[in-house]
């Protein structure tokens, strides 16, 4: 009966020690791993909506190829595309996490659809990273101002020190997902 009734006081020792970790859950101050993908890949696709805002400052900006209007509504026109096209894959990744229910599907299936969410992810950064690349690429060699090519070169940097800490948030919250812990 005692050990008995240690249990039962150790049981609410834990119990309290966690009560901060429930008030925070209840409350809604503390995420899933689906939730932050879900709000993750809303706000990349708001944010790739906002770059075609960019791209039409391009086009009017007369400091952007000079000499060539042409050139510089193409180069407007495929960087709008590119954001569209990144915005409605970020969407559909966005509608397809936050249709995953964890109360009403099977463990399986949950980790079923991360897991295919996921490899669709790749597969979508596989299509666009060559994309934005010959964009930027093209921007840079038909730029005759070194500054300019600078300023590419230190936003290519920081973009992909910035991308890789986002995918790796991205695929940290995947493993949450789809590990058996």
């Amino acid at each position: 009966m005692d050990n008995l009734k240690k249990d039962w006081q150790n049981s609410n020792v834990a119990i309290q020690s966690e009560s901060n970790s429930y008030d925070r859950i209840i409350n809604g101050k503390r995420r899933t791993a689906l939730e932050n993908l879900a709000d993750r890949y809303r706000r990349f696709s708001n944010v790739a909506l906002a770059l075609i805002l960019l791209s039409f400052s391009w086009i009017l900006n007369p400091n952007m190829f000079p000499d060539n209007y042409r050139l510089r509504i193409a180069v407007g026109v495929a960087f709008a595309i590119f954001a569209l096209v990144a915005s409605i894959m970020d969407r559909w990744l966005y509608q397809g996490i936050q249709g995953i229910d964890v109360v009403a599907m099977p463990v399986s299936q949950v980790i079923q659809k991360a897991l295919f969410y996921r490899k669709r992810h790749l597969q979508f950064i596989a299509i666009l990273l060559p994309a934005v690349l010959a964009i930027i690429g093209f921007i840079a060699w038909s730029m005759d101002n070194l500054y300019f090519r600078l300023g590419i070169l230190i936003g290519f940097i920081t973009g992909t020190a910035l991308g890789l800490r986002q995918l790796f948030a991205f695929l940290a919250d995947y493993r949450t997902i789809t590990s058996d812990k």
